[in-house]
């Protein structure tokens, strides 16, 4: 990964010619001219300063990089070191190429993938269990500031056991998926041979409330499971 980076130019160069533009505020501040009926003294200060921004094509380059990386939170009462997180990785999934974690901030990682079907397949497809903890990816953008994220919903996929043949349905199964949360999508087919045990369902629910414990099943029978 540190001859990937190397051959990006990754990171801030320090020369002086395009790198950075610099706009000092032109403004005209005369107090000496202002009345005391003119100027609110309990007005907020606004705060002044030098404008910098990055040269565009050193933007690029480290976008090209971060573009194949995914921001992962650990669902849990620990912090993972980064290297106990490599080895889960390493030894519990099984892709097309590899997955290096690039650093921790908090219960923040980022992880870079070199194949692009495995940053796709891992975001889309998780959470993952990983040493009995939760770990919640999505794929980079562009400004995000990771010390200013918060979690606020998290899909899982459901299994729905203990149905008969017939309430094996996927009508029945998105009503029951929008009870537990918002009804992201089913796992299903309808040819055979099929999975009789249980359906699946993603469902994006608020990782910081408890989940639903269960509901009743009302039959045509007047029965209740």
């Amino acid at each position: 990964m540190v001859d990937n980076i190397q051959e990006h130019k990754f990171g801030w160069t320090e020369s002086s010619e395009s790198d950075f533009s610099v706009e000092e505020y032109d403004g005209d501040l005369d107090m000496a001219d202002s009345s005391d009926d003119e100027l609110n003294l309990h007005a907020p200060i606004a705060r002044h300063g030098p404008i910098i921004r990055a040269n565009p094509q050193d933007l690029v380059l480290q976008r090209e990089y971060w573009s194949m990386c995914a921001i992962a939170f650990l669902l849990d009462y620990r912090r993972f070191s980064i290297p106990h997180l490599q080895h889960l990785i390493n030894s519990t999934w099984h892709i097309r190429g590899n997955v290096t974690v690039v650093g921790r901030d908090s219960h923040y990682y980022i992880l870079h993938f070199d194949v692009l079907d495995d940053l796709l397949y891992a975001c889309g497809e998780g959470p993952w269990a990983l040493d009995g903890a939760l770990l919640v990816l999505e794929r980079w953008r562009y400004n995000l500031v990771i010390n200013g994220l918060q979690l606020n919903f998290v899909s899982l996929w459901i299994q729905l056991h203990g149905l008969q043949l017939e309430h094996q349905n996927p009508e029945l199964a998105i009503r029951m998926g929008q009870m537990l949360g918002m009804y992201e999508r089913i796992d299903w087919d309808a040819n055979t041979p099929r999975n009789i045990r249980f359906m699946s369902i993603r469902v994006r629910v608020d990782p910081w409330l408890p989940l639903l414990a269960g509901f009743m099943l009302k039959l045509d029978n007047g029965d209740r499971i």
